[in-house]
């Protein structure tokens, strides 16, 4: 529910309740608890002040905040301001009438900002270190300002501070996580295995696909570490970082066999990864994954253009797991599908999956592309996919991954 869906004004713990689970510690959530708290208390304008070096740095602002002098980075010495006044108890958390009240009539900011009426609050953080205040302001007096808005302003200045406190955490979360993958890049500790794909009539190693691994902390799956890497803007580093690996190892391949790869949409834009490929491209399968997110398939498809005009061949992976792979199919038209582990898993005891499997090899041989299969585990099911006419299969029934070449 926003704020404008309220169409009573609750009280005061409905309002707190209100803002707690609307809020996810962004910018905007902050702002959303301004609009909240100004249209409770019925003022102009509210302000979220971070203080440092003296100053009141305007974080945020909801209202007319012009009309006040005010805008958000603005930096105000705190000796001008009624908030440094209000900590230290010079001034109470209400003003109703600044122009009369003799506390605040001849300061400065009074007339220069037309203040008719004040409301400031102190907000702190978790470790009860003073972050700065949550203040609303009006040019006409308000008489009807009491202890019951300042506490409505307090709790709601603890849920800001939450907020903040949330921010900062996303943010040094966000920094740990630059920081591990900037290190495995510097450290170039992206380590590849191959896992091979046979051909499913004679048994012959047609290709091996590169599969990176990174071994340290925390060990987790590498999708895992590709995720956090496209998180912090460092995608597309780690990708081709592991293509490179992946494409110094093909001497050690014998001269049949194929390099397969697995990049983003993304990064198959990247000039980099052009350059890797271009030499090699007549040993090089391209394996787009259903999971990534085309933005634009012309502008895909003619950067990979000229290594297909090299040699190259591309896949399409992970069909069946989803619609993606299908607009990927018809848009990008690959030399190979390749069939995704759900739906090969266990596909001799699962009628469902083998008539799914049955129709998109008929697919595939309608528009001349050859059909591959992952995740073969049982001679059953190899027996299935070879029964349907699958071309190529890889799983750990045929061969684990190895690092090294056999």
């Amino acid at each position: 529910m926003s704020v404008a869906e309220i169409e009573t004004t609750p009280g005061l713990d409905g309002l707190a309740e209100l803002a707690r689970v609307s809020l996810d510690g962004s910018s905007e959530s902050i702002e959303r608890m301004l609009a909240l708290v100004r249209s409770a208390l019925g003022m102009d304008v509210a302000l979220v002040t971070a203080f440092t070096d003296g100053e009141a740095v305007v974080e945020a602002s909801d209202g007319d905040s012009n009309s006040f002098g005010i805008e958000v980075g603005a930096h105000v010495p705190l000796i001008e301001t009624y908030c440094q006044r209000m900590l230290k108890g010079r001034l109470p958390s209400v003003v109703r009438d600044a122009m009369h009240d003799p506390r605040t009539a001849d300061l400065p900011i009074t007339r220069d900002a037309d203040i008719g009426a004040y409301v400031g609050v102190p907000v702190r953080l978790w470790d009860g270190s003073l972050y700065g205040t949550l203040c609303c302001l009006s040019h006409d007096p308000e008489p009807t300002l009491n202890a019951r808005d300042i506490r409505f302003m307090r709790a709601l200045a603890e849920i800001v501070a939450e907020q903040l406190d949330q921010r900062e955490l996303q943010t040094e979360k966000r920094r740990l996580e630059w920081s591990r993958i900037r290190s495995v890049l510097d450290d170039e500790e992206v380590n590849i295995e191959f896992q091979p794909v046979f051909d499913l009539e004679d048994n012959t190693v047609v290709s091996l696909e590169a599969l990176a691994r990174f071994w340290r902390e925390p060990m987790r799956p590498p999708s895992d570490w590709f995720a956090e890497a496209a998180g912090v803007g460092l995608g597309a580093e780690l990708e081709l970082a592991a293509i490179e690996a992946a494409v110094e190892r093909l001497a050690e391949f014998p001269p049949e066999v194929a390099l397969a790869i697995n990049v983003s949409p993304a990064t198959a834009l990247h000039p980099r990864f052009f350059e890797l490929l271009l030499g090699i491209a007549d040993r090089v399968i391209i394996e787009i994954t259903e999971h990534a997110q085309v933005e634009d398939y012309d502008v895909l498809a003619e950067a990979l253009a000229p290594l297909r005009e090299c040699g190259a061949r591309l896949a399409i992976d992970d069909v069946g797991a989803g619609f993606a792979s299908l607009r990927h199919i018809l848009r990008l038209e690959p030399d190979i599908v390749k069939l995704d582990l759900t739906l090969t898993h266990e596909i001799a005891r699962d009628p469902a999956r083998e008539a799914l499997a049955w129709s998109l090899v008929r697919f595939a041989e309608g528009i001349d592309a050859t059909i591959a299969a992952e995740g073969i585990e049982t001679p059953e099911d190899l027996a299935v996919l070879r029964s349907l006419g699958v071309t190529y299969g890889q799983g750990f029934y045929l061969a684990r991954p190895s690092s090294l070449l056999h």
